[in-house]
């Protein structure tokens, strides 16, 4: 491992970069995870060659981004972490008759590139302001929330395939769902986007804003530690509005209370798995799977869970 390390060194240009048996406790949003043996913050301008060397010393890598949708085992991951973080996280506003686009890199976090929007007047992007994810996860999973999401927004898309060749897809070749895109399909690292939004009202941007986020504290435990909603909608309609939100079978199938060590289910918002504070990654995905289990047996429906799961469990 020391010469891969010893490469990767030489191709990223910040020292404090490149770390090795790094906790991932330190990256996820649920605040939990064990060590990555080597963990790279890269820069848009050393991706393809950082991605080139893992490659030829045949070590594997995983690609995150905030960590706000991820579940680290406690024994943590082998080979290579990649975040696309703060020095991938570059924004811009390019001003048009009638509106605007943004253009980000994908490690730029959401409420940035939201709040940028409303600054420059701008409207469209208000649901993505409590959203604490970057641009490439969010692009990856569609990610949305108040009755909106990604495809609302996004006109192009670029990334790196494994061979490190730029890609472009424009809106329509996206196959935008809920929760997903047509990243879910491919083995590509998504580099950057460009959202098209409205020239609107300052003042009701701002309301509409304050209103996400009254209405978020008010309904979600965004003072506790979590991976946002646990599990994903079920699919009995056309629209995200029409699915039957996972939190109802979670009550019904009497889990409201549940918990495991440090692990629980908020007291909140019953769709969200939420870290107390001593919580381990075990504790987390024993009672994810306990859920599970009780709404499948006490309604015959088996939920899915929305958080990604990294590492052996």
């Amino acid at each position: 491992m020391a010469d891969i390390v010893e490469v990767l060194r030489k191709i990223v240009k910040d020292e404090n970069a490149v770390l090795i048996d790094e906790l991932m406790s330190k990256h996820t949003t649920f605040g939990v995870g064990g060590k990555a043996d080597i963990f790279i913050d890269v820069a848009g301008a050393e991706l393809r060659s950082v991605v080139k060397a893992l490659k030829d010393y045949s070590c594997p890598f995983t690609v995150i981004g905030n960590g706000s949708n991820l579940l680290v085992s406690d024994n943590g991951i082998r080979g290579a972490v990649i975040r696309i973080g703060r020095r991938m996280s570059e924004v811009s506003v390019k001003m048009g008759e009638g509106g605007a686009s943004i253009e980000a890199t994908s490690g730029a976090l959401l409420p940035t590139v939201a709040k940028r929007a409303c600054e420059a007047s701008l409207t469209g992007l208000e649901f993505a302001t409590q959203i604490p994810g970057t641009i490439g996860g969010a692009v990856y999973m569609n990610a949305g929330a108040f009755g909106g999401d990604m495809s609302d927004t996004v006109l192009a898309v670029t990334s790196i395939d494994m061979n490190g060749e730029a890609k472009h897809y424009t809106a329509k070749d996206l196959k935008f769902g809920y929760r997903t895109s047509v990243f879910s399909e491919k083995n590509e690292i998504i580099t950057g986007a460009i959202l098209g939004l409205k020239a609107g009202d300052p003042q009701q941007i701002k309301d509409r804003i304050s209103a996400i986020r009254e209405k978020r504290g008010a309904s979600q435990p965004v003072n506790k530690r979590s991976a946002g909603s646990t599990f994903r909608k079920l699919s009995d309609g056309d629209t995200p509005e029409s699915m039957t939100p996972a939190w109802k079978l979670v009550q019904q199938a009497g889990m409201k209370d549940a918990r495991v060590g440090g692990a629980r289910v908020s007291e909140k918002h019953s769709g969200f798995v939420i870290n107390e504070g001593d919580a381990t990654a075990s504790d987390i995905y024993t009672l994810i799977n306990q859920i599970i289990e009780k709404v499948k047996s006490e309604t015959g429906v088996t939920l899915e869970p929305e958080v990604k799961m990294l590492g052996e469990f």
